[in-house]
């Protein structure tokens, strides 16, 4: 029988095939389709036990990642915050992407820039972007959805944790845009705001900071013990 992730990664092979290429347009039908897939994905779907997310607490690391799939249009990962961890707030550059809780509860904010800028925003570079009203997301709640420019920015609090979301990104990071090299993940931190009254979804619009990747948020690495993807 066909496991409920290989299901999901089926559809995501198909939802973003050829994602890398000039001209590509992505078929709403498809994505539509594997976000409903992504709504049904449990932890028991990847192994992802309790005697796991017990030991993340055990972890120097504030956040663990277990990698499943990576091509050149797209990756799968499991992120895992330990309790009162936030995720920066970082880009993901020309990307879709998706985000289910599939353990724990976190906060989501999400931002829009208001400028074109390229992927490439310099360091120490101040510049203006949207504040979407905060979710909070657990294991019942839909998948949140990324676009290339809405809602492209985020940061992740767990406030119950050890929290884990499944992550589909495409193209992934270290696929380039047009010969310009790998898309780089920029962070950036808040540095003024002012409220906004005229949109329910829209609660203020912030002034923010391009800065390095804090030197204390990093990462360990988890081996994948879920279904094979083939």
């Amino acid at each position: 029988m066909t496991s409920a992730i290989e299901i999901v990664w089926r559809q995501a092979l198909k939802t973003f095939d050829g994602r890398k290429n000039v001209g590509f347009k992505l078929c709403l039908k498809n994505f539509d389709k594997l976000w409903n897939l992504m709504n049904k994905i449990t932890a028991e779907d990847v192994n992802l036990n309790k005697q796991v997310l017990d030991s993340i607490q055990m972890q120097p690391a504030p956040m663990c990642v277990i990698d499943i799939f990576e091509n050149k249009d797209l990756t799968i990962s499991i992120f895992i915050l330990k309790h009162g961890v936030t995720m920066p707030m970082h880009n993901h550059p020309g990307m879709h992407g998706f985000l289910k809780v599939i353990s724990g509860e976190v906060q989501v904010n999400s931002y829009t820039l208001k400028t074109n800028d390229d992927h490439r925003i310099k360091l120490n570079k101040k510049i203006t972007a949207l504040r979407h009203r905060p979710i909070t997301l657990h294991s019942n709640s839909p998948a949140c959805v990324l676009m290339p420019r809405d809602k492209n920015l985020h940061e992740i609090s767990c406030i119950e944790g050890p929290a884990a979301f499944l992550d589909i990104l495409s193209p992934p990071y270290d696929v380039g845009d047009c010969g310009n090299g790998p898309r780089p993940c920029t962070f950036f931190k808040t540095i003024s705001s002012k409220l906004c009254t005229d949109s329910a979804d829209i609660i203020e619009e912030v002034k923010l900071l391009v800065i390095e990747g804090p030197p204390d948020f990093y990462s360990k690495s988890l081996k994948y013990t879920g279904p094979p993807l083939m």
